[in-house]
C-alpha cells in the first residue's frame, strides 16, 4: 500500500480545506492504508487547544485530531520553525506532534509515495 501524507498549511475554519484533508486521513486509515500528518506554516493552527468555532456559526473538527490514534494515525508532525513563528507554545498543541526541523520536514515528504496538500 502506498504511504499516504496529508499537509496542512491553512488555518482552522478559514476554509474547508482543513476539515477535508482530515475528512482524507480518515479515509485512507479506514482502508488501512498508512497515512501521516504534517502540519506547516498557519496549518499548525489547527493543532491549538481550546478553539470555539461555534462562536462563528461552525462545526468543531479539529477535536478529532486528538483521537485519531483509534484509526491508527499515529505519525502527526509539525514544522518547529512554524510553531516559533507564530509563537506557538508545544504544550498547547492537541495530538502531541513530532517536531520537524526543515530537513527533517524533507526527508518525511521524500519517504512517502503520495503527498495531498489542499
Amino acid at each position: 500500500m502506498k504511504k499516504q501524507l496529508l499537509i496542512f498549511t491553512k488555518p482552522p475554519y478559514g476554509s474547508d480545506s482543513g476539515k477535508e484533508s482530515l475528512d482524507m486521513a480518515l479515509a485512507f486509515a479506514t482502508f488501512d492504508q498508512p497515512t501521516s500528518l504534517l502540519f506547516l506554516d498557519a496549518g499548525v493552527f489547527q493543532l491549538l487547544e481550546n478553539q470555539h468555532p461555534k462562536l462563528t456559526g461552525q462545526k468543531e473538527y479539529t477535536r478529532l485530531f486528538s483521537g485519531l490514534d483509534l484509526y491508527d494515525i499515529d505519525s502527526i508532525y509539525v514544522a518547529k520553525a512554524d510553531l516559533d513563528k507564530y509563537n506557538i507554545a508545544a504544550e498547547g498543541l492537541i495530538a502531541d506532534p513530532e517536531m520537524l526541523d526543515p530537513e527533517a520536514i524533507k526527508l518525511l515528504i521524500d519517504g512517502h509515495e503520495r503527498v495531498t496538500c489542499l
